[in-house]
This record gives C-alpha cells, sequence and structure tokens, in this order.
C-alpha cells in the first residue's frame, strides 16, 4: 500500500447469497462512490436461506448439519470477496472499514432448536448468517466495522456532518450519485451509512 493511498470504506447491502458493495471515498472533502459491485456471498447449489427453508421439514440434527455447510460456504465466499475487493482497490485506495446493517439480535444461536422457538428470530436467521460472516471477515481483515440499524442511515450521516437528513437524502440521491444504474434506495441507504464513516475516520467531509 503506498502512502498516497486514500482511505475507503466498503458499504454493504447483504441478501440471500449475494450483496451491493458501495467503496465509498472523499475527493476533494467530497463523498464519492469509487465503485459499486454486486458480489456473491455463497457458493452455487448450497441453500441460501435453510433456516426459512430446508431446516423447516428436517431433525434438529440434520438441520444443525446442514446450517454448518451453510455457515461454512457463507464464511468462506465473504471472506474472499472481501480480500479480492480489498485487493484491487490497492493501491489507489486503502480500504478501512466496513459499514453493514445493524443485527437484529446480539447472537445467533448454534443449535437449531434454540432458533425455531422464536418466530422473530426464526426469520431473521438466514441474514444474520451472511451479515455475520460480513463482520467476522472484515475483522479478521484488520478492518474496522460500524454497524447502523435499517432505516437510520440518513440520520447518521447528517450527524456526521453537521447537515439535514434532507440535504443526505438529496446528496446521494441525485448530487453524489454515480453515473449509471442501478442506484436503488439499498444503494443511496449504503452509500449514507458509507459517507458517516469515511467521515468519521477522515474527519473533514463535507457535501
Amino acid at each position: 500500500m503506498t502512502s498516497r493511498a486514500s482511505p475507503c470504506v466498503l458499504s454493504v447491502s447483504e441478501h440471500a447469497g449475494w450483496a451491493y458493495v458501495l467503496c465509498v471515498t472523499t475527493s476533494g472533502e467530497v463523498p464519492s462512490v469509487v465503485e459499486r459491485r454486486r458480489v456473491t456471498l455463497i457458493e452455487a447449489g448450497v441453500p441460501t436461506q435453510p433456516y426459512h427453508h430446508e431446516a423447516t421439514a428436517m431433525s434438529d440434527d440434520r438441520a444443525n448439519a446442514l446450517i454448518a455447510r451453510v455457515r461454512q460456504s457463507i464464511e468462506s465466499q465473504s471472506t474472499a470477496a472481501l480480500r479480492r475487493i480489498v485487493s484491487e482497490l490497492a493501491p489507489a485506495h486503502a480500504v478501512v472499514g466496513l459499514a453493514i446493517r445493524q443485527s437484529p439480535f446480539a447472537d445467533l444461536p448454534e443449535d437449531y432448536a434454540d432458533v425455531r422457538t422464536s418466530y422473530r428470530l426464526l426469520c431473521s436467521a438466514d441474514g444474520m448468517l451472511y451479515q455475520r460472516a460480513l463482520c467476522r471477515a472484515a475483522r479478521e481483515h484488520g478492518l474496522d466495522v460500524w454497524e447502523c440499524r435499517r432505516g437510520g442511515e440518513m440520520a447518521v450521516a447528517a450527524q456526521a456532518l453537521g447537515v439535514t437528513p434532507a440535504a443526505i437524502e438529496e446528496f446521494v440521491s441525485r448530487t453524489g450519485r454515480p453515473a449509471g444504474p442501478p442506484w436503488t434506495e439499498e444503494h443511496r441507504r449504503a452509500y449514507a451509512m458509507g459517507i458517516a464513516v469515511i467521515a468519521d475516520h477522515v474527519g473533514s467531509v463535507r457535501l
């Protein structure tokens, strides 16, 4: 990594089996997206939502075995995807952290029997596999991890920059938008969270 590498934050919107990743940095103190990708987080042929689908028809022992295999695949693919992005952004950009949605629960029980007794946990469990794998991969790579409640990204970015949420919304929707599609609500929220995190890291960011 060269000394001229600019700090960059990977802001993630994860799904079952894949994720959007926005690489957020600053240019002249103004936030910018230097790259955006859709990355795969699980191997082909492996169930992407085992808690919500396959495990429901299995004994707890078989469900645990399946979920362990799914978890291993997600962790392996998440680590590989993160490593690849960090490597390909260098030497122009030094990735300093990962921004991601906050998990709805503090922990995910190892035993399927403990998950299926809670409807809310069961509905969240598949998503938590991906969220936790990405957080773990980032920390193993030496990156800081910032988590934000889904829906609170604009407010967090506004507080970090000392502006209104409306100003952040305007910037990520039009003014600071990268060229070309797609540019969905998920992208805009991820961008806002990336702005908050890069501002926290570099200390001087303006719209």
